[in-house]
């Protein structure tokens, strides 16, 4: 799959979003669902499952289960290290400071691990106890460690039968099977309470990635099946189904105008809304959010890929190059921001401008640094590529100063 530039400024946009939710200021109330009742976690989960499903699914036809297999549990591995990473933080740094500093917001971040520091201990790197914030990665390290059964039986029987079962264990979601299952296992004598696990219940979420990966990968199919088409860019279509996918897409923008409208209470949309209630939850993807992405998510692929293909952020791009480390990196400022200036008075807007500088300066640094082999390697194509006479004449420079001089 050719790298799509669109895709990684639409990361980029969303790891911005939830950086500024998880800082406690004025501005996460603006940030936190700004377009409805869908936050930048559904969209960062359904664009990394798009991704996997449209890179690896060729790969599957191509090179066999075994290659995808192996290529997949590497980056499993690689990520389950960063929430090691970020285990050892919480368990020394978070800790000590909460600890001697006296520092309470510290301590209530990690309250189960002050009551049982040996339980969750041993709870956390079996991704059975997950501190507030630290609760996203484990649950992509799961789907990501299950996708390749997941396209094995794609590639076998088709997506149907999974998609079923998908939307059948979120209805069961819905009916609180999570609390269920956390209620035997205390019943069992699990010590860690129900707050020790993650907010995000799993048998809701992996909705949203088995939906990116089905989608990511019927992405890369209509080019196979019709080459004369992918080259031209669209199929022909007649003018009924013009007509029927203008009426969708005037549909589209009015419902989710009035999703936005209900989300912030503009105008007495669903007034009688329970805004945290069972149709909006965010933890168990409620029947209306799940609606409202959807519809978020057409319109985005109608004008927002677009748009961000047209203007070629270079920030955002080098944030969603990197994502995971972006994503992984910020979350240690933005426990230690929330757990020392949570409780204070309301921060003056000088000191919420500076975490702000501080919170995206450490994701652009990590993002340019995890950047750096990719423009060495595109650094050594351009000096391969270079005429002889050229390469013949040029001075001797090392591959850091060639890459200074490469744009982004």
């Amino acid at each position: 799959m050719t790298r799509r530039p669109e895709l990684d400024s639409m990361r980029g946009i969303l790891l911005v979003l939830m950086a500024l939710t998880h800082l406690p200021m004025g501005l996460t109330r603006f940030a936190n669902q700004p377009l409805g009742f869908v936050s930048a976690a559904e969209g960062f989960v359904f664009l990394s499952a798009f991704l996997v499903g449209s890179i690896y699914t060729p790969l599957v036809l191509e090179r066999g289960i075994g290659f995808v297999r192996t290529r997949i549990w590497k980056r499993t591995r690689q990520l389950y290290g960063y929430h090691i990473g970020l285990l050892l933080f919480a368990f020394t740094i978070i800790a000590g400071i909460g600890y001697f500093a006296h520092a309470q917001d510290l301590r209530n971040f990690l309250a189960p691990f002050f009551h049982s520091p040996g339980w969750a201990s041993i709870a956390a790197p079996l991704l059975l106890y997950q501190p507030p914030l630290m609760d996203i990665l484990p649950m992509y390290i799961a789907f990501l460690a299950l996708t390749p059964l997941v396209l094995q039986f794609a590639a076998r029987r088709g997506w149907r039968l999974l998609l079923i079962l998908s939307a059948l264990m979120w209805i069961a979601a819905q009916l609180q099977i999570g609390q269920g299952l956390f209620d035997l296992m205390a019943a069992g004598g699990y010590p860690l309470p129900r707050d020790a696990w993650s907010s995000f219940d799993w048998f809701a979420w992996q909705l949203v990635w088995m939906t990116g990966l089905w989608l990511g990968s019927a992405a890369v199919r209509p080019a196979a099946a019709h080459p004369a088409a992918a080259a031209s860019g669209s199929f022909s279509l007649s003018r009924k189904v013009q007509r029927g996918a203008t009426y969708i897409l005037v549909g589209a923008v009015g419902a989710a105008a009035v999703l936005l409208c209900a989300r912030h209470q503009i105008g007495g949309f669903m007034a009688g809304l329970d805004l945290n209630g069972p149709l909006t939850s965010k933890w168990h993807l409620g029947p209306l959010r799940v609606a409202n992405f959807a519809l978020l998510g057409f319109l985005a692929h109608r004008f927002l890929l677009p748009l961000l293909h047209w203007l070629r952020i270079g920030t955002l791009e080098l944030l969603g190059r990197s994502s995971l480390q972006v994503f992984t990196a910020h979350i240690p400022v933005c426990i230690l921001v929330d757990g020392l200036l949570m409780s204070t008075a309301p921060m003056a807007v000088p000191l919420q401008s500076a975490l702000i500088a501080l919170t995206l300066g450490v994701m652009l640094l990590v993002a340019w640094r995890a950047d750096l082999p990719r423009r060495e390697a595109a650094a050594r194509r351009a000096g391969a590529n270079a005429p002889r006479e050229h390469r013949a004449a040029a001075p001797r420079v090392s591959v850091r100063q060639t890459v200074s001089l490469m744009p982004d």
